[in-house]
């Protein structure tokens, strides 16, 4: 299973009046670069929401928005603050006392006391809390979801192009002997056409054209392309994404191709080793997105 470091997920869950909007983005990067915004009021659950993030997007560069409607304030009802008011009440009798009025205070003057009539408005956090960590958690789902999505893609693009390669290889593992062959009778001509006329020990010339020939062969750099290419597809094929070792067994299968390339000089090998560079160097641009 691959995932791709790129995806994107958005989500709303409201309750008790209020609307909580989660966007997150991901994109490529090498390590977890998150960068989260959250407005005022849910600015101290950013710790929460940061561990919740790593545990669910380990690697990427993800961006998140959090942005919030409150609408449970509008159409609040008025409260009458009671104890203020009782406290009014006597103060407006004394002030009466002590001005020798015979007056009762009128309901004009209890309205204009401040704060005696307030609405009912309570503080909004707690359950902000919990809506910005349902909107968190099911926009990180969605984010999962696009990445597998994405990662399959990427599989099916990558899986085509490495069965070229493999195709490649057998051609290659199939003409590694005929090379070797050719090798070691070019050499043992050629040396025959510099030793001309003098005599030497033959099993000693077979023994010096077989270590020239052997340092054309290719079986051992064809065996361990091969070796690298099943790991990586076994890779692909596993329950974990892991893009770091799928991009480790890419270099080293350039490694040994390039070492092909420089051990042959036949035309058709070379033609083989260009064609497998190319499938690599595409299979490896897609690894770069794979987490």
């Amino acid at each position: 299973m691959l995932l791709s470091m790129t995806g994107y997920g958005r989500s709303e869950v409201a309750g008790q009046g209020l609307t909580v909007t989660v966007d997150i983005q991901a994109l490529n990067s090498r390590y977890l670069d998150l960068n989260i915004r959250l407005p005022r009021v849910l600015q101290k659950f950013e710790p929460e929401a940061r561990q919740l993030t790593r545990e669910a997007l380990t690697r990427g560069k993800i961006a998140i928005m959090v942005s919030y409607q409150d609408d449970s304030r509008s159409g609040s009802a008025p409260l009458l603050n009671e104890a203020l008011l009782k406290q009014y009440q006597r103060l407006f009798k004394q002030m009466s006392a002590a001005l020798s009025l015979n007056e009762e205070a009128r309901l004009s003057d209890y309205l204009s006391v401040h704060d005696l009539i307030t609405s009912a408005e309570s503080d909004p956090s707690s359950d902000l809390q919990v809506l910005l960590f349902e909107a968190l958690k099911d926009a990180l789902d969605k984010v999962t979801r696009m990445r597998r999505e994405e990662g399959d893609n990427l599989a099916a693009d990558m899986g085509s192009r490495l069965k070229q390669v493999a195709e490649e290889i057998t051609e290659l593992e199939a003409k590694a002997g005929e090379i070797r062959a050719s090798e070691f009778q070019r050499y043992h001509d050629r040396i025959q056409e510099l030793i001309d006329g003098v005599q030497l020990d033959e099993n000693r010339v077979l023994q010096e054209v077989a270590t020239l020939a052997e340092k054309r062969d290719i079986a051992e750099e064809c065996t361990r392309l091969r070796s690298h290419l099943q790991l990586f597809n076994e890779l692909m094929d596993g329950d974990f994404s892991n893009g770091k070792k799928l991009g480790f067994l890419l270099q080293e299968m350039g490694r040994e191709i390039n070492t092909i390339g420089s051990k042959s000089n036949q035309v058709s090998i070379n033609h083989a080793v260009v064609g497998i560079k190319a499938e690599l160097e595409k299979v490896r641009e897609q690894v770069q997105n794979i987490l």
